[in-house]
């Protein structure tokens, strides 16, 4: 099934911001995280316009965005 991935800050620029990724029936957001070697800590994980956990089921179609966090003052 192919979903949608937008990536945001240095993921983006070491990746692409935006682009179609195909993943197995059943796959979930940490199945994605792996195989693209990104880590869930210091980062938004959002499907849909919803902040999700890494256990997330995708389905056909989502949209998957990867926001890195943002600290400072």
């Amino acid at each position: 099934m192919k979903i949608r991935v937008r990536l945001y800050g240095d993921l983006a620029l070491k990746y692409s911001p935006d682009f179609e990724f195909e993943v197995p029936e059943g796959s979930k957001v940490s199945d994605v995280l792996r195989i693209l070697g990104i880590s869930d800590y210091g980062n938004h994980i959002i499907v849909n316009e919803k902040k999700v956990g890494r256990e997330h089921p995708l389905n056909e179609g989502d949209v998957l965005k990867i926001l890195p966090v943002v600290y400072g003052g």
